[in-house]
């Protein structure tokens, strides 16, 4: 016996064949992302943790690999969720599958910050680098790094146990198929925990590292704008002077020219900048999806429209994907260095 659905909006099928359809785009970018940030992991190891950017770069993918990971596991036990509703349940598995789809839903949102802080992490470090670089230049050490990320990767774990810790697995009597296994339980106080967990760890953190990232990377293009303009006046300074005295060469026409950043330093800070626009294009949806549900109470699960909001949430969640698999694309274009060693 089919489910009724309490969504006014879609129909169990129209939402089956959606999420069907969402799994298996989803299961393609899961194993997409895998790869890459496997390759990320393994060319950041052989790089070596001579500095604290590699070093942040390798905690970033190796908690974007294990997202990826628990995502796969998501959408496959998606698939076999749809499985069941598209043959009515003729086909049924003995356990529900949504059990192993909220197991690895939890697994990649414990996961999920990780990426996000240390994106916050290495806009800031640079932009402190570029504006400041007498100040700041030695500050990100690998030692300090190391502290962060394990204090980031402590925090993100810790912060979600929460939500999981209130559901579990329990018999329960499924009329689905009029009979009981083994299905996804949650406490009556499950929604409370989720809202308090997720507004003080996704909703608010997520405004506020935008807006960091975003005042990191204008005040790192001015700056560096700044530098550019000072250089070519440089430039021009030395041409003037070599002009009027061939044979003499002043220590502060070369102190200046001494002043300019470094290629390899350059392509670093244009490789945080695209991350960090990558990162701002993909949780922009997730900003807006936050101050939706609370213009429309409705749109959440368990009430009038929570198959619209689990289809939003989903492409969302795409979108995230989407961003964070070519990473690599942006690690080989910006990093010599990463480009030596990578064996793609």
């Amino acid at each position: 016996m089919a489910s009724q659905s309490v969504d006014t909006l879609l129909t169990d099928e129209q939402y089956a064949v959606i999420m069907g359809l969402y799994s298996s785009v989803g299961t393609v970018l899961s194993v997409f992302g895998l790869v890459t940030n496997a390759v990320n992991v393994k060319t950041f190891v052989a790089m070596g943790a001579d500095d604290g950017v590699t070093v942040a770069f390798l905690f970033l993918s190796s908690a974007e690999f294990v997202c990826f990971l628990a995502a796969l596991g998501q959408e496959l036990a998606m698939i076999f969720w749809v499985t069941e509703m598209t043959s009515k349940y003729k086909i049924v598995f003995d356990f529900h599958p949504m059990i192993f789809n909220n197991f690895f839903s939890n697994a990649r949102n414990c996961f999920f910050d990780i990426p996000v802080l240390i994106t916050l992490y290495l806009a800031v470090a640079k932009c402190m680098c570029v504006i400041r670089p007498l100040h700041f230049k030695n500050m990100f050490s690998v030692k300090r790094t190391l502290w962060v990320m394990t204090g980031i990767s402590v925090f993100a774990v810790l912060s979600y146990l929460p939500i999981p810790a209130s559901a579990g697995v329990t018999w329960q009597f499924d009329k689905n198929i009029n009979r009981s296994r083994p299905m996804f339980w949650t406490s009556e106080h499950r929604n409370i925990i989720k809202n308090v967990v997720l507004n003080a760890r996704d909703s608010f953190p997520s405004i506020v590292s935008e807006i960091v990232i975003l005042v990191c990377i204008y005040l790192m293009s001015k700056s560096l704008g700044r530098a550019a303009k000072f250089r070519a006046s440089t430039r021009s300074g030395a041409i003037v002077e070599k002009t009027a005295n061939p044979y003499r060469a002043t220590t502060a026409t070369v102190a200046k020219v001494d002043t300019k950043l470094k290629g390899a330093e350059l392509q670093v800070i244009k490789q945080v900048v695209v991350i960090s626009a990558i990162y701002i294009v993909g949780n922009t949806p997730k900003i807006i999806i936050f101050m939706v549900l609370y213009i429309v109470p409705d749109l959440s699960f368990g009430n009038r429209y929570q198959y619209v909001y689990i289809v939003i949430m989903n492409t969302r969640e795409l979108i995230e994907m989407f961003t964070s698999a070519v990473n690599i694309v942006i690690y080989y274009t910006y990093n010599s260095k990463f480009r030596r060693y990578c064996k793609c």
